[in-house]
């Protein structure tokens, strides 16, 4: 199940999409200091630009790094632990 507080940030990131309120810009991370893409709503309050994080660019193939769900439960490459 998706956590409330990721649904959230799902609907506020599409309605930035949306109103064309979102750009892509590089970032330090902080735990470990590499630079990454992160997706961003903007914002512009008291004539200035606010970036607010909501997304991380996958690093590397997609199709590499995530299991896909099945529309019967559980997910494509599970490994049988019996």
């Amino acid at each position: 199940m998706i956590p409330p507080h990721d649904r959230q940030n799902f609907d506020e990131l599409s309605r930035a999409f949306g109103a064309g309120d979102v750009a892509l810009m590089e970032v330090r991370r902080v735990a470990d200091q590499t630079v990454v893409a992160v997706i961003c709503a903007v914002s512009f309050i008291d004539g200035e630009y606010e970036f607010t994080p909501f997304a991380v660019m996958v690093e590397g193939n997609p199709f590499d790094l995530f299991d896909p769900p099945r529309l019967s439960g559980g997910f494509h490459h599970e490994v049988d632990a019996g």
